[in-house]
């Protein structure tokens, strides 16, 4: 059998359904005329076959995923039930997604490590030779801001600040990660260059700045600060890179579909994955707005949160709850 004729063949009835589809998402099932539902149903069927044809023959993820997201949306049309938005999210991200963390983990750890190694790197370069950590990574935009260098020579923890307006202090804090983990996902539109510069500058942001509180003895506080919300903040960090770089890698390598199908299958993806991060950044800048500056608990306190949250995460993200339909799942959200 010929896989590339099949498809061409098999593709403008997937393009027909796409557009029925879209006129009921649009404007609702009183719009179609009645040859166009019974279209719908003839279409349905035939592409639930495909579907199952695809995956009998190994096509791929990207024209699986494709034709799985035609016929969950399809069978949600024609088997109307009364949608329940709150629990279709709960559902999401309960099991939608860290089922899509465990079916994408390369591209998260991928994203870890474009992170990691440059954080490490900066660390120890720092320890070498400090004036590293004054190099700019735009013009007047130097890797740790004179400002933070100041306040650590004086041996100043700019975090206790946030301990006498935690209010305030949470929501810029949630702010700030949110916009990371924002541009982490978003920038996979440019072929995923942009999410690797992302990670690679916040890398070294961070791995610079404990080397800099590394030379002046400042170390142990500013680790007692991170300990508690770092777990989340990071994992979400590394989550939407990963989102990010599937982003890219579709952009990149549409496989047997279309470049516009491909994006389009890679960015439901991604987008399912980085919406799951957001409660976790929420939960993350509430500790960090309003445990992690705490001068009056013990460090102990705080890396026992870290602890804790980083068990909870790992059950939660990697303990099997049923294999959701991802199409359906990102849908929930989009």
């Amino acid at each position: 059998m010929n896989l590339e004729r099949w498809i061409s063949q098999r593709k403008p009835e997937w393009t027909t359904l796409e557009d029925l589809l879209k006129i009921l998402d649009r404007s609702g099932i009183g719009k179609l005329d009645n040859t166009q539902l019974k279209d719908l149903g003839r279409l349905y069927r035939v592409t639930s076959a495909d579907l199952s044809r695809a995956r009998a023959l190994k096509l791929g993820a990207e024209v699986e995923g494709y034709l799985n997201n035609l016929v969950v949306r399809a069978h949600n049309q024609v088997y109307q039930r009364d949608k329940n938005r709150w629990k279709d999210l709960f559902h999401f991200l309960w099991v939608g997604f860290p089922f899509l963390v465990r079916q994408n983990i390369l591209y998260i750890a991928l994203g870890f490590l474009l992170f990691t190694i440059p954080c490490v790197g900066s660390y120890f370069m720092v320890q070498k030779d400090p004036t590293f950590a004054q190099l700019e990574i735009k013009k007047g935009e130097p890797i740790v801001s004179e400002d933070l260098w100041d306040m650590i020579e004086k041996k100043h923890m700019w975090t206790d600040a946030a301990q006498d307006q935690s209010p305030t202090a949470f929501g810029m804090i949630a702010t700030n990660n949110i916009r990371v983990s924002i541009l982490a996902f978003v920038l996979g539109i440019t072929f995923g260059f942009g999410t690797i510069y992302i990670l690679i500058v916040n890398g070294m942001s961070i791995g610079s700045t404990f080397g800099v509180c590394q030379l002046h003895g400042m170390a142990l506080p500013l680790m007692a600060f991170v300990a508690g919300h770092g777990v989340l903040e990071l994992s979400a960090i590394f989550i939407s890179g990963g989102a990010g770089l599937l982003l890219g890698k579709h952009m990149l390598f549409p496989g047997k579909l279309r470049w516009p199908d491909s994006l389009k299958v890679g960015a439901r993806i991604a987008f399912g994955i980085f919406a799951g991060t957001v409660p976790m950044l929420l939960i993350a800048g509430s500790i960090e707005g309003f445990v992690s500056p705490r001068t009056d608990l013990p460090v102990n306190a705080k890396i026992l949160v870290s602890l804790a949250t980083a068990v909870g995460l790992a059950a939660y993200l990697f303990v099997p709850r049923g294999k959701p339909k991802i199409s359906s799942e990102t849908e929930a959200l989009s």
